[in-house]
């Protein structure tokens, strides 16, 4: 609550009104990881990411924008794409609005019983996108020679809290938040430190991806 009351809000909604060419009909706001950023949701279409305290805001905004670009045709899974307009100098990311829930906020009993579907399609998505090597992101790397291998790559880089379920299908249907992308070791988002569903769940990723990896490898 802080940080909308400390945002110009009305600043945003009017660059917000200017962009869609209309007027802002349903409105939510919601605050970034670590209040980095502050997510304004726009009639259940868009949502707007104005940056707040990081200095590496607009490269970050850059990155995510290359990343999504480069990777998106390689994923089993929706990545919806990332726009980047001009706020006043600073970098406003617009992203499509995903109507869907994330794992941590579905029933219990829900995930529980459909939590090897799940497990399987991210598993999928690890591993494409895991292996995937677009020569317009190979500056990125770590290093210029460096290759995909098992749960090395590219990776979305906060797996757990960024896909989207449709409950009526049990099917994910898209995969957001690319701002922590890297190519590199993944083992660590395989493992959790405490027993949880997250870590259970992870487990169940982790046993698919190597069904996959070496099935096909």
């Amino acid at each position: 609550m802080r940080v909308v009351l400390n945002s110009d809000m009305g600043a945003y909604l009017r660059f917000i009104r200017s962009d869609l060419g209309t007027r802002p009909r349903r409105v939510r706001t919601f605050v970034g990881y670590l209040a980095r950023s502050l997510l304004i949701s726009v009639n259940d279409e868009y949502i707007y990411k104005f940056p707040l305290r990081r200095d590496d805001s607009d490269i970050l905004a850059r990155r995510e924008g290359r990343l999504v670009t480069a990777l998106a045709p390689f994923s089993p899974i929706y990545v919806p794409p990332v726009e980047l307009l001009d706020y006043n100098g600073r970098v406003v990311r617009k992203y499509e609005y995903i109507s869907g829930k994330q794992f941590r906020k579905l029933p219990e009993s829900y995930a529980r019983a459909h939590m090897d579907e799940f497990a399987t399609q991210i598993a999928h998505f690890m591993y494409e996108i895991g292996r995937a090597n677009p020569d317009e992101i190979a500056d990125l790397k770590p290093s210029v020679g460096a290759v995909p291998g098992y749960r090395y790559g590219w990776t979305q880089g906060d797996i757990y809290d960024n896909f989207l379920i449709d409950m009526s299908t049990h099917k994910i249907i898209a995969m957001i938040d690319w701002e922590d992308c890297y190519f590199g070791d993944f083992e660590r988002l395989f493992h959790r430190r405490h027993v949880s569903i997250a870590s259970q769940f992870m487990d169940a990723v982790s046993r698919e991806y190597d069904k996959l990896y070496y099935k096909k490898d």
